[in-house]
């Protein structure tokens, strides 16, 4: 079964390899060839500050768990999700990472349904869909408001509705996964002794919190050094940057 595995593991890879042109990605699956997990593991984290990507968070993932680093795992393979949010194996290994770190923590996807079907079409498709149902829309209102009538006339103006609708559609589409890219929206604590407080270096939360559980970004304080968080019970809370992954 390991070696299994590690096949699978490994095809990934390569692929992976083949599509990308990041030369610390390459060196990265190299590394995870060789077993050498540490070091794969530094290239695919240097990989993903210089070209943040489904692969390179995915890899970045399988060489933490290698190294049972399971904070690193559970927030590499969350964030590739973002790239990729309907990929299955992205989500069996984010899930396998969250019961490593606590087995009292039902995994749940980051990103709701609705979210997950317009980023899996890509923003090319949005753009594409745009551009078309544009110049349809056009048509229809240019040959609505011709002279005269005709068949013609009155199915442009039957269809106006329609190709607004999905001009409408595709717009957001555009904007939502723009805005997608953008803006981190969620973090993954670095290790259990992150600290938690009421107010930025204001008095410290006594209570354990578990660091398999995913936290909301509400907002940063000031220089980025504190970051009020929410979390699954809906408590707002502070903790400094530096102890949070975030994607």
């Amino acid at each position: 079964m390991k070696n299994i595995v590690l096949i699978f593991i490994l095809l990934f890879s390569w692929c992976s390899y083949v599509s990308s042109a990041d030369s610390t990605f390459q060196i990265g699956i190299e590394d995870i060839m060789q077993e050498d997990y540490k070091k794969a593991q530094n290239d695919f984290l240097k990989s993903t500050e210089k070209q943040p990507s489904f692969s390179s968070y995915y890899n970045l993932g399988v060489a933490s768990g290698s190294l049972n680093d399971w904070n690193k795992a559970k927030w590499a393979f969350e964030a590739s999700l973002k790239y990729k949010p309907l990929n299955g194996d992205a989500q069996y290994n984010a899930k396998f990472a969250t019961q490593k770190l606590s087995r009292n923590i039902t995994w749940t996807h980051p990103y709701p349904w609705l979210e997950r079907i317009m980023l899996g079409f890509g923003t090319t498709t949005w753009i594409i869909a745009v551009s078309i149902s544009s110049i349809f829309l056009g048509l229809l209102i240019f040959n609505s408001l011709s002279k005269g009538k005709s068949n013609l006339k009155k199915w442009c103006i039957r269809l106006i509705i329609p190709a607004i609708l999905i001009f409408s559609v595709a717009f957001y589409g555009i904007y939502s996964t723009n805005k997608h890219y953008n803006v981190e929206r969620y973090a993954i604590l670095k290790n259990s002794d992150t600290k938690f407080h009421i107010s930025p270096n204001g008095v410290q939360i006594r209570d354990e919190i578990s660091s398999g559980n995913r936290f909301e970004i509400v907002k940063y304080f000031k220089d980025s050094v504190w970051v009020q968080v929410k979390t699954v019970e809906h408590n707002l809370l502070w903790v400094k940057s530096e102890g949070l992954y975030t994607y």
